[in-house]
């Protein structure tokens, strides 16, 4: 029992691990200062899922337990890791599908550039035209904030 058990345990944290984005040490991005300008449009948009690693670990383990069932002697370890394999694809792709609301938005920059920020819709930070906002990074992604209507700082 603790031949099969082992590698469904260690199997799908494995595979989480791989699946992780390192965004630390050498290559980490270094701190951005926010760039700040004024709302030129909003669009409403849809934008496709991105999970994190839930479902290839739940869909690993999943697969490995199923797959430790299947066979026997030696083939249960095949079994047990073809399954999770499988297992954490599937989970991973199921948790990856579909969209959800977001919004678009085209920012005139105080430098005289434009850029554009896609972001998840947030009901409680509505933008409209002529808002001013400041272009921030969060997780690697820029972010549209808004600035209070005296700031003068970003």
């Amino acid at each position: 029992m603790r031949r099969i058990l082992l590698p469904v345990l260690l199997l799908p944290l494995l595979l989480a691990a791989c699946a992780g984005n390192a965004t630390h040490g050498v290559n980490a991005e270094p701190e951005e200062v926010p760039r700040v300008g004024i709302v030129e449009s909003v669009t409403a948009i849809d934008l496709p899922n991105e999970g994190g690693s839930a479902g290839a670990v739940i869909g690993g383990t999943a697969g490995a337990v199923g797959g430790s069932n299947a066979g026997g002697g030696r083939g249960t370890y095949a079994t047990t890791i073809l399954g999770g394999v499988l297992g954490s694809m599937a989970g991973d792709a199921l948790q990856n599908s579909g969209s959800h609301p977001g919004v678009e938005i085209w920012v005139k920059l105080d430098d005289g550039k434009s850029t554009v920020v896609r972001q998840s819709l947030d009901k409680n930070d509505i933008f409209q035209v002529g808002d001013r906002v400041r272009i921030v990074r969060s997780k690697g992604e820029p972010r549209a904030e808004h600035l209070p209507a005296d700031s003068t700082r970003p």
